[in-house]
């Protein structure tokens, strides 16, 4: 029987069998033509859509939604390509991809795999939403999340580890103190992006983790840091021209692309300190803190769309606090 009634349940139920896949539930009435119709309009979209995208993979979804996600998350997308491009989309279940982030879970931490499939699912729900590909998106449980230990850099430690590193990279570590930005934003810097005059810095969306423009003021410390730059002129015509679009930060006139290099982690070493790079950003954030800072201005300025965010950055330690101004 196509429609019936369960039990005390007033309202009619359905239940089909398509492609040995059974589909039933409720029609949400207790009228026998309502739930007639509703049965076959039901039976109808899902015995269409399933065979109009019966082939329709993994790779054909990627595909058609890929440029409309951001850089970092395309890179997401492109990786697990590499398993499951020519699946089609009806057979991928909700295990298979709970499998794959137990092997991402392997090479970066919790919280890493379940922002970079948290992308995966919202593809998997458009699929289902927007294009009607698939009758229902496959679920699976996030991974757990632990905190990890972050090293806040005292002032004693820094005066330690910038004697340790090369001119190159200790002005980079500098700036990245002074200003908190990321080292792959930091890297990406160019000189037509900064206005001397007013000390104003105009980072685009593209070289932001976030994906969003941000501009900032910066500290007299970091302005000096931007113009002791390497000498990067080109000739042409026997005629020396200023090049704008150089990058600020430079080894032998190249732009660094690492700077959490070898002679990043050896200088951490003799200086006997570990900590991350992106520990930099962390130490910025709890010291503008600690010195009075704001945290609406401290969140603009570190480029975080919420407090929320900014928080998982603060790393207050209460002797580095000026108590008497407030009563203590």
């Amino acid at each position: 029987m196509a429609i019936y009634k369960n039990g005390k349940n007033k309202n009619y139920y359905y239940t089909f069998q398509h492609k040995k896949k059974r589909y039933q539930g409720s029609t949400g009435t207790s009228n026998g033509d309502e739930a007639w119709k509703i049965y076959l309009e039901k039976k109808d979209w899902i015995t269409r859509n399933k065979l109009r995208y019966i082939d329709k993979t993994w790779g054909d979804l990627v595909a058609h939604y890929l440029d409309s996600y951001h850089p970092n998350d395309q890179r997401t997308l492109i990786w697990t390509l590499r398993f499951f491009k020519d699946t089609k989309l009806e057979d991928l279940t909700g295990p298979d991809f709970k499998s794959l982030q137990e092997y991402r879970l392997m090479r970066v931490k919790g919280s890493t795999v379940n922002r970079q499939f948290a992308v995966i699912k919202s593809l998997l729900r458009k699929a289902e939403m927007d294009l009607g590909w698939l009758q229902k998106a496959p679920n699976w449980r996030k991974e757990q999340e632990h905190e990890s230990q972050r090293h806040i850099l005292t002032l004693e430690e820094e005066a330690r580890l910038l004697v340790q590193l090369p001119a190159h990279t200790k002005r980079i570590v500098q700036f990245a103190l002074e200003t908190g930005l990321r080292k792959g934003t930091i890297s990406k810097l160019t000189f037509e992006m900064y206005d001397r005059k007013k000390r104003e810095l105009s980072i685009p969306a593209e070289i932001m983790k976030t994906g969003k423009s941000l501009v900032i003021l910066i500290s007299l410390k970091a302005h000096e840091l931007i113009m002791d730059e390497e000498f990067n002129w080109q000739s042409s015509l026997g005629l020396m021209r200023f090049n704008q679009r150089r990058p600020i930060f430079t080894y032998k006139n190249k732009m660094i692309k690492e700077p959490a290099s070898n002679a990043w982690r050896k200088a951490l070493k003799r200086a006997d300190i570990k900590m991350t790079f992106h520990d930099l950003r962390h130490t910025w954030t709890s010291r503008k803190l600690e010195q009075g800072m704001s945290p609406a201005h401290v969140q603009h300025l570190g480029g975080w769309s919420s407090s929320k965010m900014m928080q998982r950055y603060t790393h207050i330690d209460v002797r580095n606090l000026d108590l008497k101004k407030y009563g203590y």
